[in-house]
């Protein structure tokens, strides 16, 4: 049998010690002695014959000092500088299945953004409207906007209604209160003098921050109750404009156009830039605490809690994770590299620490686990035109862009 012959093979052993937290699957005899040519085939091997099972659709990834195992047993070992005179522990659980692309919805112009909520998503068109795609993919349309939306964010769900952000060319962002078949423009938000690029909602939902072509980052609140002294003017405004909103706070630091933006937590802000930087700004304080130097124009962000990293999209193809905590904040804590053209859409999993996925002017969508970062887990998507937008909730992942068409894949 192949186990036999692992165990069995010539010079060049490594002590192993094989681990598990999962109970179904632990091994009574767990320290051998394997070849340095033994890679994750024959460990899978090894483990399916000492638990006897012949199912060929389970399958395991192994993990050694948080990182996940790609190569042989020696290269790593050679790579991490690992003597071989101590045992060497390596983690093993059950391969989560890749996500498979399930359905491909149509619609009517360019994604330039893409977003969640309870039992719907949504996709904001370059044609101004906002397309809200049902469970059972059906789409109803809406305008709401006079140019391309270039970013969306559901902000909440209010008495079976969705309360979506939209910015856009217009130099606008609007909230709208979306049903099933109706969308009302609650507030139209003025104040950005160029292209809004970016918005993202706070944790706790009461403000939204948006970064736009004019280099501003702007801070709004989101209370619909709270109308502007401007709705005095109501009268004036275009039918179903909804009412006029001006920012609570508006902070200028960068250069050059901001891309991408995310909240921290509820009072720090961090936006990324064409002027190849990382700003991370206090909202109490109303100051940028830190900036981060990259050599390359930045195309878009996004903040783990699971993982307390930042992963940014860049033009120069590369996605690069930082670690925002201490002096280490200013170094690029890792780089996955696996793209070839411009970043434009990065979002993490809300479930797992390790996972994000990433969206890329070369036309895929790809998952990527942080403890593997010299190669990306999977293509999850091809698109034919240049990819604008991802999103991602729970087992369910949206990609959309040029090619006027919105992927959904499934984690099954």
């Amino acid at each position: 049998s192949r186990r036999k012959k692992m165990l069995a093979a010539g010079d060049n052993q490594i002590q192993n010690r094989l681990e598990t937290s999962e109970t179904n699957y632990v091994i009574d005899q767990n320290v051998f002695s394997l070849p340095q040519t033994a890679s994750i085939t024959e460990l899978q091997d090894l483990i399916k014959s000492l638990l006897s099972i012949d199912d060929d659709s389970i399958e395991f990834s192994f993990r050694i000092n948080d990182e996940l195992l790609s190569t042989s047993i020696g290269k790593f070992c050679e790579s991490s500088n690992f003597s071989g005179e101590s045992v060497l522990k390596i983690e093993y659980f059950l391969k989560r299945p890749a996500p498979e692309k399930t359905d491909e919805i149509d619609v009517n112009d360019w994604v330039g953004g893409l977003c969640f909520s309870t039992g719907s998503a949504y996709a904001g068109l370059y044609n101004g409207q906002l397309t809200r795609i049902t469970d059972s993919l059906q789409t109803t349309s809406h305008q709401v906007h006079g140019k391309p939306i270039k970013c969306i964010q559901t902000i909440r769900s209010e008495a079976d209604k969705d309360l979506i952000v939209t910015g856009s060319m217009d130099q606008s962002l609007v909230y709208s209160l979306v049903g099933e078949e109706d969308c009302k423009a609650m507030f139209s938000l003025r104040g950005h003098t160029e292209t809004v690029m970016c918005v993202a909602a706070s944790p706790s939902t009461e403000q939204i921050a948006s970064g736009s072509y004019d280099t501003m980052l702007k801070v709004w609140s989101t209370d619909l109750e709270q109308l502007d002294e401007d709705k005095k003017r109501k009268k004036k405004r275009k039918e179903g404009e909804g009412a006029l909103r001006t920012p609570l706070l508006t902070l200028g630091g960068h250069s050059q156009a901001v891309t991408g933006c995310c909240w921290m937590d509820n009072s720090q802000v961090v936006t990324v830039s064409m002027d190849m930087s990382v700003k991370f700004w206090d909202t109490q304080m109303l100051t940028c605490t830190k900036t981060i130097a990259i050599a390359t124009a930045l195309q878009s962000v996004a903040w783990s809690d699971k993982s307390r990293l930042l992963a940014t999209g860049a033009s120069d193809r590369y996605v690069r994770l930082f670690d925002p905590r201490g002096a280490s904040g200013t170094l690029v804590h890792c780089t996955l590299i696996g793209h070839s053209l411009w970043v434009p859409s990065v979002t993490w999993s809300k479930d797992s620490e390790y996972e994000l996925i990433s969206g890329s002017y070369d036309t895929s969508v790809l998952l990527w686990d942080t403890r593997n970062p010299k190669s990306f887990l999977q293509r999850i998507s091809s698109h034919e035109d240049k990819v604008l937008a991802v999103a991602w909730e729970r087992d369910q992942i949206l990609s959309g862009g040029a090619d006027n068409k919105v992927h959904l894949s499934a984690f099954k």
